[in-house]
């Protein structure tokens, strides 16, 4: 089955086209793209302390970091 995936943005999750019948993807795809630059909109008018990239994306990175520290850990603890 080809994979018909359209990338999101930060808070726009990736738009599958794979369940969407043929005849409605030209118009899920231009919804997507006008859901991206509407929620650039949004962001860009809130407070940089409550933009996604300050908030949500900011604990991703730190979680990812700990995770990586946590794996050396064990790889030294198993030495």
């Amino acid at each position: 089955m080809k994979s018909d995936i359209i990338e999101g943005y930060k808070g726009v999750m990736d738009l599958d086209l794979n369940l969407v019948d043929p005849r409605f993807h030209e118009i899920a795809v231009k919804q997507h793209y006008q859901d991206i630059n509407q929620y650039k909109m949004e962001q860009s008018e809130l407070r940089p302390e409550l933009r996604y990239e300050n908030t949500v994306q900011r604990v991703l990175q730190k979680q990812e970091k700990e995770r990586a520290i946590i794996l050396r850990r064990t790889k030294v603890n198993i030495r």
